[in-house]
Protein backbone atom coordinates (compact mmCIF):
# COMPACT_ATOMS: atom_id res chain seq x y z
CA UNK A 1 0.00 0.00 0.00
CA UNK A 2 1.18 3.69 -0.68
CA UNK A 3 1.86 4.79 2.75
CA UNK A 4 2.70 7.84 1.96
CA UNK A 5 -1.30 8.41 0.14
CA UNK A 6 -2.11 7.43 3.52
CA UNK A 7 0.12 9.89 5.90
CA UNK A 8 -0.87 12.82 3.15
CA UNK A 9 -4.68 12.53 3.94
CA UNK A 10 -5.75 15.11 6.23
CA UNK A 11 -7.76 14.21 9.51
CA UNK A 12 -11.10 13.78 9.25
CA UNK A 13 -13.57 14.74 12.19
CA UNK A 14 -16.76 14.32 12.93
CA UNK A 15 -19.00 17.35 12.70
CA UNK A 16 -16.07 18.96 11.17
CA UNK A 17 -16.19 20.42 7.88
CA UNK A 18 -14.14 17.82 5.13
CA UNK A 19 -11.24 19.20 3.96
CA UNK A 20 -11.82 17.46 0.72
CA UNK A 21 -14.29 16.23 -1.75
CA UNK A 22 -14.98 12.89 -2.74
CA UNK A 23 -13.87 13.77 -5.89
CA UNK A 24 -10.73 15.04 -4.96
CA UNK A 25 -9.99 12.10 -3.11
CA UNK A 26 -10.29 10.00 -6.50
CA UNK A 27 -8.08 12.09 -8.19
CA UNK A 28 -5.51 12.23 -5.43
CA UNK A 29 -5.76 8.52 -5.43
CA UNK A 30 -5.46 8.37 -9.26
CA UNK A 31 -1.93 6.31 -10.16
CA UNK A 32 -1.45 5.61 -7.19
CA UNK A 33 -3.88 2.80 -6.27
CA UNK A 34 -3.94 -0.17 -8.36
CA UNK A 35 -6.44 -0.17 -11.38
CA UNK A 36 -8.90 -2.59 -9.13
CA UNK A 37 -8.14 -0.57 -6.52
CA UNK A 38 -9.27 2.69 -7.44
CA UNK A 39 -12.41 1.29 -9.28
CA UNK A 40 -12.99 -0.31 -5.62
CA UNK A 41 -12.62 3.30 -3.83
CA UNK A 42 -14.98 4.95 -6.55
CA UNK A 43 -18.01 2.54 -6.21
CA UNK A 44 -17.71 3.61 -2.47
CA UNK A 45 -17.40 7.07 -3.22
CA UNK A 46 -20.19 7.22 -5.08
CA UNK A 47 -22.08 4.88 -2.78
CA UNK A 48 -22.28 2.02 -5.27
CA UNK A 49 -21.35 -0.41 -1.94
CA UNK A 50 -23.61 -3.03 -3.40
CA UNK A 51 -21.38 -3.48 -7.01
CA UNK A 52 -18.27 -3.35 -4.56
CA UNK A 53 -16.61 -6.41 -4.18
CA UNK A 54 -13.64 -6.18 -1.26
CA UNK A 55 -14.02 -7.82 2.14
CA UNK A 56 -14.10 -4.87 3.44
CA UNK A 57 -17.09 -3.55 1.60
CA UNK A 58 -18.66 -6.63 2.38
CA UNK A 59 -18.02 -5.94 6.50
CA UNK A 60 -19.21 -2.44 5.83
CA UNK A 61 -22.54 -3.77 3.93
CA UNK A 62 -23.13 -6.27 7.15
CA UNK A 63 -22.13 -3.63 9.70
CA UNK A 64 -24.85 -0.82 7.97
CA UNK A 65 -27.60 -3.66 7.93
CA UNK A 66 -27.11 -4.29 11.62
CA UNK A 67 -27.21 -0.48 12.00
CA UNK A 68 -30.46 -0.27 10.10
CA UNK A 69 -32.04 -2.82 11.34
CA UNK A 70 -31.82 -2.13 15.35
CA UNK A 71 -33.51 0.93 14.24
CA UNK A 72 -35.97 -0.65 12.31
CA UNK A 73 -36.73 -2.64 15.43
CA UNK A 74 -36.66 0.49 17.59
CA UNK A 75 -39.48 2.31 15.53
CA UNK A 76 -41.50 -0.55 14.77
CA UNK A 77 -41.41 -0.66 18.75
CA UNK A 78 -42.57 2.89 18.74
CA UNK A 79 -45.01 2.19 16.58
CA UNK A 80 -46.53 -0.67 17.58
CA UNK A 81 -45.97 -2.42 13.94
CA UNK A 82 -43.61 -5.25 12.92
CA UNK A 83 -40.66 -5.08 11.70
CA UNK A 84 -39.48 -7.96 9.98
CA UNK A 85 -40.59 -6.77 6.65
CA UNK A 86 -38.15 -3.91 7.38
CA UNK A 87 -35.42 -6.04 8.22
CA UNK A 88 -32.23 -6.63 6.21
CA UNK A 89 -30.57 -9.65 6.15
CA UNK A 90 -26.75 -9.62 7.36
CA UNK A 91 -23.93 -11.78 8.40
CA UNK A 92 -21.66 -11.22 11.21
CA UNK A 93 -22.51 -9.25 14.33
CA UNK A 94 -20.84 -6.59 16.02
CA UNK A 95 -21.67 -5.64 20.31
CA UNK A 96 -19.65 -2.37 19.93
CA UNK A 97 -22.15 -1.43 17.05
CA UNK A 98 -25.29 -2.50 18.81
CA UNK A 99 -24.39 -0.98 21.84
CA UNK A 100 -23.43 2.47 19.57
CA UNK A 101 -27.22 2.72 18.18
CA UNK A 102 -28.94 1.57 21.18
CA UNK A 103 -27.12 4.89 22.74
CA UNK A 104 -28.29 6.78 19.98
CA UNK A 105 -31.51 6.17 20.15
CA UNK A 106 -31.72 7.41 23.46
CA UNK A 107 -31.82 10.82 22.00
CA UNK A 108 -34.58 12.70 22.19
CA UNK A 109 -33.59 15.63 19.23
CA UNK A 110 -33.49 13.43 15.80
CA UNK A 111 -30.55 16.08 14.54
CA UNK A 112 -28.83 14.33 18.02
CA UNK A 113 -30.25 10.50 17.25
CA UNK A 114 -28.56 11.22 13.36
CA UNK A 115 -25.18 12.35 14.94
CA UNK A 116 -24.58 9.90 17.16
CA UNK A 117 -25.50 6.96 14.72
CA UNK A 118 -23.23 8.20 12.18
CA UNK A 119 -20.30 8.52 15.23
CA UNK A 120 -21.61 5.04 16.01
CA UNK A 121 -20.64 4.36 11.93
CA UNK A 122 -17.73 6.22 12.53
CA UNK A 123 -16.19 4.33 15.26
CA UNK A 124 -16.69 1.37 13.78
CA UNK A 125 -14.65 2.38 11.11
CA UNK A 126 -11.72 3.57 13.17
CA UNK A 127 -11.67 0.25 15.11
CA UNK A 128 -11.94 -2.33 11.80
CA UNK A 129 -8.91 -0.02 10.55
CA UNK A 130 -6.46 0.81 13.69
CA UNK A 131 -4.49 -2.48 13.32
CA UNK A 132 -3.49 -1.54 9.92
CA UNK A 133 -3.39 1.97 9.02
CA UNK A 134 -1.44 1.97 5.88
CA UNK A 135 -3.76 -0.36 4.30
CA UNK A 136 -6.11 0.03 1.72
CA UNK A 137 -8.53 -0.96 4.39
CA UNK A 138 -7.86 2.31 5.85
CA UNK A 139 -8.56 4.34 2.16
CA UNK A 140 -11.76 2.76 2.23
CA UNK A 141 -12.52 3.69 5.90
CA UNK A 142 -11.45 7.50 5.14
CA UNK A 143 -13.75 7.24 1.74
CA UNK A 144 -16.90 6.36 3.56
CA UNK A 145 -16.33 8.83 6.57
CA UNK A 146 -15.52 11.37 3.78
CA UNK A 147 -18.94 10.67 2.27
CA UNK A 148 -20.60 11.02 5.79
CA UNK A 149 -19.14 14.35 6.18
CA UNK A 150 -19.83 15.16 2.93
CA UNK A 151 -23.65 14.39 3.89
CA UNK A 152 -23.43 16.65 6.84
CA UNK A 153 -22.40 19.78 4.65
CA UNK A 154 -25.04 19.23 2.46
CA UNK A 155 -27.74 19.03 5.55
CA UNK A 156 -29.01 23.27 6.00
CA UNK A 157 -31.96 24.41 7.62
CA UNK A 158 -32.90 25.67 3.74
CA UNK A 159 -32.58 22.49 2.33
CA UNK A 160 -34.83 20.70 5.53
CA UNK A 161 -37.55 23.38 5.04
CA UNK A 162 -37.67 22.47 1.45
CA UNK A 163 -38.44 18.81 1.73
CA UNK A 164 -40.56 19.42 4.68
CA UNK A 165 -42.24 21.76 2.19
CA UNK A 166 -42.03 18.83 -0.45
CA UNK A 167 -43.78 16.18 1.87
CA UNK A 168 -46.70 18.68 2.62
CA UNK A 169 -47.56 19.30 -0.22
CA UNK A 170 -47.33 16.01 -1.92
CA UNK A 171 -49.36 14.61 1.02
CA UNK A 172 -51.79 17.28 0.74
CA UNK A 173 -52.39 16.61 -2.97
CA UNK A 174 -52.80 12.95 -2.04
CA UNK A 175 -55.29 13.49 0.47
CA UNK A 176 -57.14 15.69 -2.16
CA UNK A 177 -56.97 12.99 -4.60
CA UNK A 178 -58.46 10.26 -1.57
Amino acid sequence: MAYYLVASLPTLELGEPAPLTPDQLLFQCQGVLSSDDWAELSLVLEGRLDEATSDFAAWWRNVDAQIRNQVARHRAGLLHVEARSYQRMHSGYEVAVEEGVADALTHRQPLDRELALDRCRWIALEERTRLQPFSFEQVLAYALQLRMLDRWTGLTDEDGLKKIESFITEYAEKALES
